[in-house]
């Protein structure tokens, strides 16, 4: 599930210098060419002020003209050097004031140092080579403050592993299929397994529709939620398959579409498969593109429906956990710097790019009200140009909210998302999946039939 983003209602554009319109000046009329051709030279046109007043009266009356021009022009100049010394007054006295522009830390709470520690911690990762189990853990026990048993969670997710790697042989799947590896994992979601050997059972899995976006409990989000209920969501479902892929040796990897995560895998002879966990479900590209949020702008970035490496898988991991932060306590630097990291790890995540959205606004809306700034007011809020500082702020947050423009992100209502996820079970939608299921398993069958010849013929 993505962050939604926090709008403040302050146009940059209210900030910006007015100028003020300057005095016309009178033309100066240019002739080009003879126009004195067949005129005698020492005849000038009459003068209509010359007319009617006489020729001193005109010089009176140009001259008054020149003098209010001139008097405009100097009051003019004056307001604006009145301003502008206004201005440097005020600036140097804010900074006689010292203000600290900086959101408050939140580093004295209790419970914000569980999660300072496991960023600390994911800082010393390799990006290409890390435990996709051991780094969900230390996220999630972060918002626990250590309370979670690590033990345990081990022990359940070999056991897991165990079931479904003792399911592939009595199957008779090839063990070094992908293939066959990822549709088990399938299966383990989705299907009711037994094994005949011991009667151990394993029920699917079970979309959990209450509190899905994690609002009031954020620890709906967790794996480890999912393990206890055996009902989860988007977020929670393809991080248990990761891992447990990760835990038999299959290759599958997390993508993302709008408010979205599912799992994506390629079979051993090249053809990709897009699985819906939430539904226990196959799906095609076109599925995921009816949502109708992704842009072609979205598509050209990279931001959804693309296979994430361990390198961007790792950044996804720095996001949840500043989102597992925030939601706990709040916003403060601590959430800028690991929002920053997992920008510096995948630049068009975008997810970490509304957190940082999210973190720019959440500053400004601090900093004004520090100011005694109204938002709502208009004469107030130009008061924000006395204060170069808070500007600078003012416009990071735009340019992060342009940012996300850029990459092609549209805001897809909770209600739109709902009903898209719901269109699985349209008529359509289940032919797809049908079709691909037959596919997959046509090919993981040929592969172990395959596979159960070269073994006799090796035996003999």
């Amino acid at each position: 599930m993505t962050t939604k983003i926090l709008f403040f209602l302050i146009p940059l554009a209210t900030f910006s210098q007015v100028k003020l319109p300057t005095t016309p000046q009178p033309t100066q009329f240019q002739h080009y060419g003879n126009h004195s051709f067949g005129t005698p030279t020492n005849m000038q046109p009459p003068n209509p002020m010359t007319i009617f007043y006489g020729t001193d009266e005109q010089k009176r009356i140009n001259q008054q003209n020149q003098q209010i021009i001139q008097e405009v022009q100097h009051n003019q100049q004056q307001r604006l050097e009145a301003q502008n010394l206004l201005r440097k007054e005020i600036n140097q006295q804010n900074q006689n004031k010292s203000i600290n522009y900086n959101l408050p830390s939140l580093a004295n709470k209790k419970g914000t140092e569980f999660y300072r520690q496991v960023f600390d911690e994911m800082l010393t990762l390799n990006v290409e080579n890390y435990s996709i189990k051991d780094v969900n853990f230390k996220i999630e026990n972060a918002y626990f403050e250590n309370k979670l048993q690590k033990e345990e969670f081990n022990k359940v997710i070999k056991q897991s592993a165990d079931f479904i790697l003792s399911t592939m042989k009595e199957l008779k799947y090839d063990l070094n299929s992908n293939t066959a590896k990822n549709y088990i994992l399938f299966q383990f979601f989705s299907e009711t397994l037994q094994l005949k050997s011991n009667n151990k059972k394993h029920l699917p899995f079970k979309y959990d529709f209450e509190d899905y976006m994690g609002i009031k409990d954020y620890s709906k989000m967790f794996v480890t939620k999912l393990i206890n209920t055996h009902s989860g969501q988007c977020h929670s479902m393809p991080l248990l398959y990761l891992i447990l892929a990760e835990q038999i040796g299959a290759v599958a990897y997390l993508s993302q579409s709008p408010n979205h995560s599912y799992i994506k895998f390629q079979d051993d002879k090249g053809k990709w498969y897009n699985i819906e966990l939430t539904n226990g479900m196959f799906t095609v590209p076109s599925f995921i593109l009816n949502s109708g949020f992704i842009s072609s702008e979205a598509i050209q970035n990279n931001i959804y429906m693309q296979n994430m490496t361990k390198k961007e898988l790792l950044s996804q991991f720095f996001t949840d956990l500043a989102s597992g932060y925030i939601h706990k306590f709040g916003y403060d630097e601590f959430v800028e710097k690991v929002t920053n990291k997992a920008l510096e790890l995948n630049p068009n995540s975008i997810t970490a790019n509304m957190n940082k959205a999210n973190f720019n606004t959440e500053h400004l809306k601090y900093v004004v009200k520090l100011l005694g700034i109204d938002p709502a007011n208009q004469q107030s809020r130009e008061e924000i140009l006395n204060y170069p500082q808070a500007v600078e702020i003012l416009r990071n947050m735009h340019k992060q909210y342009d940012v996300i423009d850029n990459l092609g992100f549209q805001q897809m209502p909770a209600e739109s998302y709902e009903k898209w996820l719901s269109s699985l079970q349209a008529k359509k939608n289940k032919q797809d999946n049908e079709k691909e299921k037959e596919t997959l398993q046509h090919l993981t069958k040929t592969l172990n039939e395959a596979k159960r010849k070269m073994d006799l013929k090796s035996k003999r």
